[in-house]
């Protein structure tokens, strides 16, 4: 995302907004960068580099781990360790040396080149009060964290699963905390219980736990996505950005025909919450059956809504683009969005933006910057939103209601300036401990947090669409490496989203790409979700990424993996939005007008857009 692109996206090369991009970037714990809190910000937020807590398969020890023993447990047979070193601290040290304080894919630390880096220690550390907590580490590896022990004395832990019987023998250090892990079979799908026991003192915890083959078995069991017809529009007319205004005027794109919106309609009960488990069996959502969608249209460009009343398109039909789903872009400039859809050759149907953060309430439920910077805007506002500002509250008081009076302020500003129809991506990437507003291991408090937000803004704002996203790759929080705990329930929400770059890992093959989509935390899981519950599918985040620690560089394969399931799912697709960020450091994803990355940027006007050269 360094070199080329508009403020919100994450490619592109030597664009005229690239030092005022670099100026505007603020940077986040675990050297994560971040969308623009302030508004002089003329550039897009910049994207968190890890989305998955990467290593290379095996944990390894540094200076102050106390007793570390990584066994593989193979089916039916019994736990074999690998590796133990004595020292002070259980916590294992980074493979290969992440930043702490800088990152990107909004879930990971920093990564080396070419290499996968070490598990950060912050998400190893046990979150919740039990004396032992189950992690899941890239599938199929179960780390287990004692605490509370007693120091010096042996620890024998048990995995008492009926499949994956085994023991191991470990050490409680100077702290009275023990760290250890062990290797599930490739086909495993179940419960994994595991017992520390001392002496007469004994803990549990269990973990839901699927391993890469049986996901991919699950995957392929799923239901056949429908392939949809994509549109070929013709190029926009829109006038050069130089010529256009960045906070007003009239957009020059074709109008949007009504669509209908995605559906609400969900579970009533007061725990509609789907289970937070890993196994990929649960995934194979049986499709409801539904009324086929009309091959889309692109309307006259001669009828246009009034300017500022926002887009009507919401979803498959109906769009400016000519695509079966809205289509967009990341940016607070409206030139810089025209020049990305006269660039592509299909107007944009959606623009991604983000709430000043340390403006305290009025930046975020008053936001007249960034909505009144797209008063010319003929398509829809996606709004990303925190759930308190930065500093100025926490997720506990939001959860009781705290703040409801100022949110409802947001659905009445949002009809008083023809915004009704945003979409509000409510505590976005909740899942990773970079953004502040974070769950915690138990996501009790966020889920109530968030049914609060939803309820205050629609109670002001009877047309708003509520978005409920997670970060890709990885979960470090809830507890269990899954995001659906967290999940408010089916009444609460319209779009299930997922932020997705091609990092931690990059998809240069089949299968990389189908291990990592068809995980708990993929993109092809989000997809069965939303069908099964009636939702649409929100990807509000997603780009190459050329010079991310881990990532796949100008990767045209990945660009064409995103387009073929977006267009396969597009029966629940809702929106997408390119984001583009030429920052060094952070993922260097921009393609406008070759941006970074000509190759991916070739085939994503060739698939996106109109294909002319």
């Amino acid at each position: 995302m360094l070199r080329r692109r508009a403020p919100g996206d994450p490619t592109g090369a030597c664009h005229a907004n690239t030092e005022r991009q670099r100026a505007s970037m603020a940077s986040i714990i675990r050297g994560r960068p971040a969308p623009p809190v302030g508004q002089p910000i003329p550039s897009a937020h910049r994207r968190p580099r890890s989305g998955r807590i990467h290593t290379q398969r095996r944990v390894r020890t540094g200076a102050r781990i106390g007793l570390i023993a990584v066994f593989v447990v193979g089916l039916l047979q019994a736990v074999t360790p690998l590796a133990r070193a004595a020292g002070k601290s259980p916590s294992p040290t980074p493979a290969v040396s992440p930043s702490a304080t800088s990152g990107s894919s909004r879930a990971g630390g920093d990564a080396g080149s070419g290499r996968a880096q070490g598990v950060p220690l912050t998400t190893l550390s046990p979150q919740a009060r039990s004396r032992i907590t189950l992690v899941l580490f890239d599938q199929d590896i179960v780390l287990v964290g004692g605490r509370s022990f007693t120091a010096g004395d042996d620890v024998t832990v048990v995995a008492e699963t009926a499949k994956l019987g085994g023991s191991a023998l470990t050490r409680a250090d100077a702290d009275g905390r023990f760290i250890l892990g062990f290797r599930v079979p490739a086909d495993f799908a179940g419960t994994v219980n595991v017992k520390a026991t001392q002496g007469t003192a004994t803990a549990t915890d269990a973990l839901d736990v699927t391993g890469p083959e049986a996901a991919a078995r699950a995957f392929q069991a799923a239901p056949a996505l429908p392939d949809e017809p994509v549109v070929k529009t013709a190029p926009s007319t829109s006038p050069s950005p130089r010529q256009q205004d960045t906070s007003a005027g009239t957009s020059p794109s074709p109008a949007v025909s009504p669509a209908p919106s995605p559906s609400a309609a969900g579970s009533a009960s007061a725990s509609p919450s789907p289970a937070p488990s890993a196994s990929a069996s649960s995934t194979a959502l049986t499709r409801r059956t539904a009324t086929p969608t009309a091959t889309p249209t692109a309307t006259p460009s001669g009828s246009r809504p009034t300017p500022g009343t926002g887009s009507t398109g919401t979803g498959a039909g109906g769009t400016r683009s000519g695509l079966p789903w809205l289509s967009g872009f990341q940016s607070h400039q409206l030139a810089q969005l025209v020049e990305f859809g006269d660039w592509r050759g299909r107007p944009n149907d959606i623009v991604h933006v983000y709430t000043s953060r340390d403006q305290g309430w009025g930046g975020l439920v008053e936001p007249a910057w960034p909505v009144d910077l797209f008063k010319g805007f003929q398509g829809k506002l996606l709004i990303s939103q925190p759930t308190f500002p930065k500093g100025q509250g926490d997720n506990a008081a939001c959860a009781r209601g705290e703040y409801d009076s100022e949110w409802k302020k947001l659905g009445s500003f949002l009809v008083a300036h023809g915004r009704a129809d945003s979409i509000i991506r409510i505590g976005w990437e909740f899942n990773g401990t970079f953004m502040y507003w974070h769950t915690d291991a138990d996501p009790t408090v966020f889920r109530d947090c968030f049914r609060k937000i939803a309820t205050a803004i629609r109670s002001t704002d009877s047309e708003v669409k509520i978005d409920w996203t997670f970060n890709a790759h990885a979960s470090p929080v809830p507890s269990g490496n899954s995001p659906w705990g967290a999940y408010p329930g089916d009444e609460y929400v319209d779009y299930v989203g997922i932020d997705a770059y091609d990092h931690f890992p990059p998809s240069k093959d089949e299968a990389t790409w189908n291990k990592q989509c068809e995980d708990v935390n993929g993109l092809c899981y989000v997809i069965r979700f939303a069908r099964e519950h009636g939702k649409k599918v929100g990807v509000g985040e997603w780009g190459v990424a050329s010079c991310s620690g881990d990532g796949g560089g100008d990767n045209p394969f990945y660009i064409q993996k995103m387009f073929d399931t977006f267009k396969a799912a597009s029966d629940v697709m809702g929106y997408d939005a390119y984001f583009s960020d030429p920052t060094p450091g952070n993922v260097c994803s921009t393609i406008t007008n070759g941006g970074q990355n000509p190759k991916a940027a070739a085939m994503y006007k060739k698939l996106f857009g109109s294909g002319a050269s």
